[in-house]
């Protein structure tokens, strides 16, 4: 997958939530997702100060228990604890975004 960028993944998010994907459960580990709204992408990022703790890494969705869902620059996912974060706190969970779709489940 092509470098990951905010506006990509603001029109994947918007394409998933387009198929109902809002909040569901995941079948890896943190075994449930909430996407965040394509329009609060960047304020999300910005509030968790993401590029000052975890660089290189864009939030796209939580699991409501205080870990982040993230993505790096190569497109693979990860989740890190929202509290603590640092890069090397991030457990990676699939290879791209399209593998990590196939885990959600409506």
């Amino acid at each position: 997958m092509a470098a990951m960028n905010i506006e990509k993944l603001k029109k994947i998010l918007q394409s998933w939530i387009d198929e109902g994907f809002v909040e569901g459960e995941l079948l890896v580990e943190p075994e449930w997702y909430v996407l965040w709204r394509p329009e609060e992408i960047e304020e999300f990022n910005r509030d968790y100060q993401l590029s000052e703790y975890a660089p290189g890494y864009l939030t796209f969705g939580g699991n409501g228990g205080g870990e982040l869902l993230v993505v790096n620059v190569q497109g693979e996912v990860f989740y890190i604890p929202a509290i603590g974060m640092a890069p090397d706190t991030a457990i990676k969970i699939a290879n791209n975004l399209e593998e990590f779709k196939g885990f959600m489940r409506l």
